[in-house]
C-alpha cells in the first residue's frame, strides 16, 4: 500500500501540537505562585497606631525625618508623631536614606513599641534587604500614673561646695536611710570624663569613661546609676539645648578635700557629691533615669 501526503492533514497535526504545547505552558504557568510583597505600605502614624494591620506587623514607610540620631537609635517624626526607630550604624546610615522607601518590623520588645528598619527600597529597587537587628537600648518611658507628682520642690541649683549645710538637707537621715526625692531643674548637665580616673585615661577616654554631671553656679553633682535609655536621652536633651526637669535623689557628700579640687578645665568647677537621677520629663513623657535598685 502506498501512503498518500497530504497538505491540508499535516496543517492539521502541526496545528494540534502546538495546541497541545500551549495547554501544557500554560498548566506550569498555573503552578507557579505569584510573589507577593510581605510589606504594607502605610504612614508612621498609621504604623504605630495600629491603624493598619500587617501579616507579621512588616510596614513599608516613606522614609520620616529624623529628628536625633545616636548610635543605632533614632527619634523620628511625622506631624507632632514621634516614634524610635532602630538600625545598625544607624548614625551613620540615616542621611542616604531621604526618600527612600524602608521596610520596618514594628517591635513590641524591649517597651516602648518601635520600628526596626530591615530593607532600604529607592526607584523600586531594593538596595538593601534582610538587614540584621542591632544591638541598643531604649528608654524606659513611665505612666503619669505612676509618677508621684507630688514631691516637693527644691533649690538644689543654690547649693555650694564650700558649705556642706546647703547639701545636707537633701541627704538621707542617716547613712543606709531612705533618699529623699525632691523636684528640680537644671539648666547644665554636661557630659565628661569622670573625675576619679587618672590622667592617663582622662585624655583619652573611652565612652565607659565618661559620666553625666549637673552644674550649678557654685557646684557640681556626678549623676550616679543612669540607665543607658536614659544616657540616650541625656544626649538628646543636650543636643537640643533642652533643661533636665525631673525627680532626683542626694547619694553622697564629698570630703572638702575632694570637693575643693577645682575641675574647671572639663567644665565641672568644684564637685560636691553624688546624685541619683529618678525620672526626668520629655514633654509629656516621663524616662525613668537611675537603674533599679
Amino acid at each position: 500500500m502506498s501512503a498518500v501526503f497530504s497538505p491540508r492533514r499535516w496543517a492539521v497535526s502541526l496545528l494540534l501540537v502546538a495546541l497541545a504545547a500551549l495547554i501544557v505552558t500554560s498548566l506550569v504557568g498555573c503552578g507557579k505562585k505569584e510573589e507577593v510583597d510581605p510589606y504594607v505600605y502605610t504612614s508612621l502614624r498609621a504604623v504605630m497606631q495600629g491603624d493598619t494591620l500587617s501579616p507579621g506587623f512588616i510596614f513599608e514607610i516613606d522614609a520620616p525625618e529624623f529628628d536625633f540620631v545616636r548610635g543605632n537609635v533614632a527619634i523620628v517624626r511625622d506631624g507632632n508623631v514621634l516614634e524610635f526607630l532602630v538600625a545598625d550604624d544607624l548614625e551613620n546610615l540615616y542621611p542616604s536614606l531621604s526618600g527612600a522607601m524602608l521596610g520596618v518590623v514594628k517591635s513590641f520588645t524591649p517597651a516602648p513599641t518601635h520600628l526596626v528598619l530591615q530593607r532600604i527600597k529607592r526607584g523600586g529597587i531594593v538596595q538593601a534587604d534582610s538587614l540584621s537587628r542591632p544591638e541598643y537600648f531604649l528608654p524606659k518611658l513611665i505612666r503619669e500614673g505612676a509618677i508621684d507628682l507630688e514631691i516637693p520642690g527644691a533649690a538644689v541649683p543654690d547649693v555650694h561646695w564650700k558649705k556642706k549645710d546647703t547639701l545636707e538637707p537633701f541627704l538621707p537621715d542617716e547613712e543606709s536611710g531612705d533618699l529623699k526625692l525632691v523636684q528640680t531643674g537644671i539648666t547644665d548637665f554636661v557630659w565628661a570624663p569622670l573625675h576619679t580616673l587618672p590622667d592617663s585615661v582622662r585624655a583619652n577616654p573611652s565612652e565607659e569613661d565618661m559620666a553625666w554631671y549637673a552644674v550649678f553656679a557654685d557646684a557640681t553633682l556626678l549623676i550616679e546609676d543612669v540607665t543607658p535609655g536614659a544616657d540616650w536621652m541625656l544626649h538628646m536633651l543636650k543636643a537640643k539645648d533642652l533643661p533636665l526637669i525631673g525627680a532626683l535623689a542626694v547619694k553622697e557628700l564629698y570630703e572638702y578635700r575632694d570637693r575643693k579640687i577645682d575641675h574647671a578645665e572639663e567644665g565641672l568647677g568644684h564637685i560636691m557629691g553624688a546624685m541619683k537621677l529618678i525620672w526626668f520629663r520629655f514633654g509629656n513623657t516621663f524616662v525613668q533615669g537611675s537603674l533599679d535598685e
